[in-house]
């Protein structure tokens, strides 16, 4: 297995396993699902999940966020999984086609390093209002204080090569917040980033989704506006990447 599908999930619904079987009937994929301090009753979700071969379950025992499951991940593949090359974050809620999913993979394996982000159509009729309003905000602050245009700058549908797993491990954050860290780390770094279109899918509104709106979108507008402010001392710093990719 050169790839490896990368999910952390809170309290996920009964679709998941079905789900991650379709990611299997395309490819020989590892699927590495980090169980994020959920509740007890959806213990049997993650037990179906262990069933299925070529699935790993990596436990918090209690919620640490979404960054933190990601950073998990990470270490498991860079200790755990020698042979993968590249990985595929993608969320629990069904919001990713598994189609798209492949698809990112298949567009991440085209390079030995970088990152490729999956972005949704923020003109589509069904995004609830939540969303829309959040994604163009950022998109748009972001756009002004970096100068970089990134049409989805909160997509969960990200491919990563190898090489890029260790600083991203350094990155702070533990919940949204981290993919925001990343992607200002990213751009002020000049990492590689490939744009590929994927369908914007939102089940029963948004409804399952763990993101909340007022909180998080002040969380992650302030972390846009820290990173403009304070350079690079919030995120990994040139010398210590470089560090860190030589060992």
């Amino acid at each position: 297995m050169n790839q490896a599908i990368i999910i952390p999930a809170y309290n996920p619904d009964q679709n998941l396993p079905d789900y991650i079987r379709q990611l299997k009937q395309h490819g020989d994929f590892g699927i590495i699902v980090v169980d994020d301090g959920s509740t007890l009753p959806s213990k049997p979700i993650f037990d179906s999940i262990r069933g299925i071969e070529g699935c790993t379950v990596l436990i918090h025992e209690r919620n640490l966020g979404k960054g933190a499951a990601l950073k998990t991940a990470f270490r498991h593949v860079l200790e755990d999984c020698k042979t993968v090359t590249h990985v595929v974050t993608a969320d629990a809620d069904g919001q990713h086609a598994v189609e798209d999913v492949i698809q990112v993979t298949r567009e991440t394996t085209r390079s030995a390093r970088g990152l490729v982000f999956g972005v949704r159509d923020f003109v589509h009729p069904a995004i609830p209002g939540r969303s829309l309003f959040g994604n163009r905000l950022t998109s748009r602050l972001f756009h002004m204080l970096f100068g970089r245009r990134i049409q989805d700058t909160q997509t969960g549908l990200r491919g990563i090569s190898r090489r890029e797993l260790r600083w991203l491990m350094m990155i702070r954050g533990n919940r949204y917040d981290f993919e925001m860290n990343t992607l200002i780390h990213a751009v002020r770094e000049n990492v590689e980033i490939r744009e590929v279109g994927i369908r914007t899918i939102y089940l029963d509104h948004n409804s399952s989704s763990h993101y909340r709106p007022v909180l998080d979108s002040v969380r992650i507008f302030l972390k846009i506006i820290a990173g403009y402010f304070s350079g690079s001392s919030l995120y990994v710093k040139r010398a210590e990447r470089e560090l860190v990719e030589e060992t």
